[in-house]
């Protein structure tokens, strides 16, 4: 059985109506890429938004 990593949790809601981590960072990573796009660095931006919760990926935030 594979893990399941989570950005956010919502109290109150089953755990399949949360945001699952991998949906959350490559959504960031578009939207951070089109603002860095502005001033000519959109890979940056990319890369910047698929690292910046990477820390959530630890087994205390795991659900299996």
């Amino acid at each position: 059985m594979s893990k399941k990593f989570y950005a956010h949790s919502v109290e109150g809601k089953q755990v399949d109506k949360w945001h699952t981590l991998d949906e959350h960072l490559k959504g960031t990573a578009e939207l951070a890429s089109a603002f860095a796009a502005e001033f000519g660095c959109s890979e940056w931006g990319r890369l910047a938004g698929l690292w910046h919760d990477m820390g959530k990926y630890a087994s205390f935030v795991c659900i299996i």
